[in-house]
């Protein structure tokens, strides 16, 4: 596996050039393209400017990148790039003791109080917050549970009985503009667990899964001691995919070091993403019914997985966002390349070279697409 290592910034004579050529100050929160410096550590692993260094190393199936960064000030805004670049202009959301509060534009819905110790693992929406009564909230909550609001409607939370033991605990909730519907996959991924907007109860839709490619075998094979979770996702045009994420657990470090600089003395368990799949509904697909096809091709879309409802947007739409590729956040920050099969994780450069990771709620705003 190589071992990427960004420098502290660029030397002088590079950021001169560069700066002199594109009028873009790379890894600044406020450059106006934030995309463009995650694209360049993706693009620069032999910099002559001594920005990273490294060698890549593959295996039969998938190649394997890790870039660790020197600089905190570097890997918090390639994060807050990754995290924020989507955000739609003045959405805002804000969690306490109070309950959930979201802000748009001159509009303010504060939805009522969660249970006591209710952590929100996912949030989705029927459109971007508006004051009519049928505008819906809905949150997946710590032991897969699902609730509902309608902060213009009755402003209290439906809780939807028989999510429990169907949906999947880790996996993303979503709302689809096609078919007006909530969903999540269930825990075995066999099911799409479906909640239409003015009903209060889970309906399953079954997922037909089209056999994989032979040369797909092997890399199946190796992933059985990995963990997944499902994820659904819809592209501008309506196109809905299911994402398989597989991640496992990598060395015991027996040391680390935390933001303080505190030694922590002990053995831990990283879990790092390894590789994803992708699977695409077919033209079959019915109500009560969907066929899944795998693919490696999504085109010039670019998908972004994480906390809150995934989503998808054309990499034309960001200068730096490359086609093809999946961005993933909150556990584990990367880029998976789906054409070389190449996954690309962001470390801390530490004594344990620990995955850079955010898990507060949420890891970005409800996606621009709604």
């Amino acid at each position: 596996m190589s071992h990427i290592i960004v420098n502290r910034l660029f030397k002088p004579s590079f950021s001169r050039k560069f700066l002199r050529h594109t009028n873009i100050r790379l890894f600044t929160s406020d450059q106006p393209y934030p995309f463009l410096s995650v694209d360049h550590i993706l693009k620069n692993p032999h910099s002559a400017y001594g920005v990273c260094r490294g060698l890549n190393e593959s295996s039969s199936c998938h190649k394997e990148n890790k870039i660790c960064f020197h600089d905190k000030e570097v890997m918090k805004n390639v994060c807050d790039a990754m995290t924020g670049g989507f955000s739609r202009g003045g959405l805002k959301f804000e969690l306490s003791y109070k309950g959930l509060a979201i802000h748009y534009k001159n509009l303010s819905a504060h939805l009522p109080s969660l249970p006591d110790g209710s952590q929100v693992q996912s949030l989705a929406m029927s459109s971007l917050p508006t004051r009519e009564k049928d505008w819906v909230v809905a949150v997946k909550l710590s032991g897969s549970r699902l609730s509902l609001c309608r902060p213009f409607g009755s402003c209290k939370w439906i809780d939807i009985k028989n999510a429990p033991g169907s949906i999947n605990p880790m996996s993303s909730l979503m709302f689809s503009k096609e078919d007006e519907n909530f969903y999540i996959p269930s825990l075995g991924g066999n099911y799409l667990c479906c909640l239409e907007e003015k009903q209060e109860k889970l309906e399953f839709m079954d997922l037909k899964f089209d056999d994989l490619p032979a040369s797909l075998y092997e890399e199946v094979a190796k992933l059985s001691s990995c963990s997944r979770t499902d994820h659904l996702v819809e592209s501008p045009t309506g196109q809905l995919f299911l994402v398989k994420w597989y991640s496992e657990d990598s060395k015991v470090r027996w040391w680390s070091y935390s933001d303080k600089d505190d030694k922590n003395e002990g053995p831990t368990l990283n879990h790092v993403t390894k590789k994803f799949m992708v699977f695409r509904a077919g033209e079959e697909s019915s109500f009560s019914d969907k066929t899944m096809i795998y693919t490696e091709d999504i085109g010039d879309l670019c998908i972004f997985l994480g906390h809150s409802q995934a989503f998808c947007v054309p990499a034309s739409s960001s200068p730096g966002l490359k086609p093809n590729c999946i961005y993933f956040v909150g556990g584990n920050f990367g880029v998976y390349d789906l054409t070389t099969k190449t996954c690309t994780t962001f470390q801390k450069y530490e004594v344990d070279e620990s995955p850079v990771k955010r898990i507060e709620f949420p890891y970005w705003p409800t996606p621009a697409s709604l």
